[in-house]
């Protein structure tokens, strides 16, 4: 297995050059075929949830006891001493001390940025706010590479709430590391923020606005 990304936050999918991207689909793709193994076996994850999840939250708690790690925390804020005024940084920090690793959900931007720059462990983003959402758009990734065979050069039609959908943020940034041609479908309201549409333009991405699918 490579270790590229070994000790590593996974924060932003800004943080990831294409070469971490294609290491992380490789993989996945290696672990896929192999089949679920011991791979966390003696390591303690935390699970944080400050915000409500079903898919992300158990996907992730799955994933774990599949490859033998141990899972501590919680999945609503209102058992944790968030609700008594407990800074979120004093609470990372404590539960530093118990995990190898920190799974950190949370309704406030930039929540995961600051937990990474106070834990000793890793930090894993799976959704701040509407801020990002890398984890996801790394399993996205990986499927559109397994079903198409490539990833560079595309036609991807990202369609919906473009404005706070997290998940189409952190999408778009990654796939410009690969050239496509983005066809955003969204009523004006919900367009892509300025900064998304900014860093694409200055990687020399092409992209388009379109009123429907058709």
């Amino acid at each position: 297995m490579e270790n590229r990304l070994f000790g590593r936050d996974i924060v932003s999918i800004s943080d990831l050059s294409r070469d971490d991207i294609e290491s992380i689909i490789k993989q996945a793709a290696t672990l896929k075929e192999l089949g679920a193994g011991p791979y966390l076996s003696g390591k303690v994850i935390a699970s944080c949830f400050f915000e409500a999840s079903a898919r992300t939250r158990l996907s992730f708690e799955a994933a774990v006891q599949t490859l033998g790690g141990r899972l501590i925390g919680f999945s609503d804020s209102e058992t944790t001493s968030a609700k008594k005024g407990e800074k979120l940084s004093d609470s990372i920090r404590m539960i530093a001390a118990y995990a190898d690793a920190i799974l950190l959900r949370h309704p406030h931007e930039g929540a995961a940025r600051m937990a990474a720059e106070v834990a000793e462990t890793p930090v894993i983003n799976c959704g701040d706010g509407a801020n990002q959402h890398p984890t996801q758009t790394l399993l996205d990734l990986f499927s559109i590479a397994e079903c198409q065979g490539r990833l560079d050069g595309l036609n991807i039609a990202l369609v919906g709430d473009l404005k706070y959908g997290r998940t189409v943020h952190s999408l778009a940034l990654a796939l410009a590391h690969f050239k496509p041609h983005l066809h955003f479908v969204a009523p004006d309201a919900l367009r892509m923020p300025s900064y998304i549409e900014n860093a694409l333009a200055d990687g020399g991405v092409s992209f388009e606005y379109q009123d429907s699918l058709e």
